[in-house]
């Protein structure tokens, strides 16, 4: 972005931000390298004018609440992984605007994108400047060497390609975040996301023609592709998001752990149970898909301040 193209992006956060969002983009922590951008390619203008769309979602068609904010770490690395769906993955983007919202100090959530995003035109330069990070081991590793709050998806492409009927349930997860939060003595914070199944219910999947195209899935929505590109338009679905006390599964295996197979599978298949059971503690609460009610109560036996935040 040019020097003029930034302070244009400043006189939109002043005048569309509340007071309280444009002190927290002003502030949170930004590695700049001098010339704007951080080692990554992150832009704190491009961030911010990422972060006022998504804003506005997340406040006013998603209507997020959310609970645990306490349970994520205000400093140091730490690994959130959260559920993945909705077709169109903006569920990560929601979940990030959340945690930059309620977190003080206020902190970016690093997500890890997987490559084929990259073959877009523009995508790729658009969430390097945002803010997140394609897809790599030493990607990964770098950030949280740097003390980066880092979001990934175990379920990967697999989750956002679910069937309506399996919404929910989830894949099995892969297990390079455990490899790393073993190395790298880092905590991992289960996260669990409701609401973005519903956004594109999947009615049915074209691989042949999500093959000739090269991307995971071609799905068809009730609204894609019937209505060309206005069908992608998500649902207004509400989501609930809950973050859950960090496992540091570090304390009680050596970062050779990393190395055997077993003990990692075991691991990643225990973070996937706990989230699980997050999301049919959530499901069993949630009155209606497009509630417009209060949020939902702490789970009996879980957090003592498993308190909710609002969107203000």
């Amino acid at each position: 972005m040019t020097l003029e193209g930034r302070r244009i992006a400043w006189k939109f956060a002043e005048r569309l931000l509340s007071p309280g969002d444009l002190a927290a983009v002003q502030r949170f922590d930004f590695q700049d390298l001098g010339y704007g951008y951080d080692p990554f390619g992150m832009e704190r203008e491009s961030a911010m004018l990422a972060y006022l769309v998504f804003n506005a979602l997340h406040r006013h068609w998603f209507r997020v609440e959310s609970r645990g904010i306490q349970n994520v770490p205000t400093t140091g690395p730490a690994i959130l992984v959260p559920n993945h769906g909705g077709v169109v993955p903006i569920d990560g983007a929601l979940m990030a605007v959340d945690v930059f919202k309620n977190l003080d100090p206020p902190r970016v959530v690093r997500y890890i994108v997987d490559t084929f995003a990259a073959g877009f035109p523009f995508v790729s330069t658009f969430l390097s400047r945002a803010g997140q990070v394609f897809g790599d081991r030493k990607n990964v590793e770098d950030l949280v060497r740097r003390g980066e709050l880092v979001g990934l998806f175990p379920e990967g492409a697999k989750g956002t390609g679910k069937l309506f009927h399996e919404r929910y349930r989830l894949r099995r997860f892969n297990v390079g975040f455990i490899e790393i939060a073993l190395r790298h003595r880092v905590p991992i914070v289960p996260v669990s996301i409701l609401g973005s199944e519903e956004q594109a219910p999947m009615l049915a999947n074209l691989a042949p023609l999500a093959r000739l195209m090269g991307v995971p899935y071609f799905p068809i929505t009730p609204t894609f592709p019937h209505l060309g590109p206005l069908g992608l338009i998500p649902l207004p679905a509400k989501y609930h998001i809950t973050y859950e006390t960090p496992l540091r599964f570090y304390e009680e295996h050596p970062p050779s752990a990393a190395d055997d197979p077993v003990v990692v599978r075991m691991l990643a298949d225990k973070v996937q149970v706990r989230v699980q059971e997050m999301l049919d503690d959530a499901l069993s609460q949630r009155e209606s898909i497009f509630d417009l009610g209060s949020p939902l109560e702490p789970r009996p036996g879980g957090n003592e301040n498993g308190d909710s935040t609002n969107p203000p």
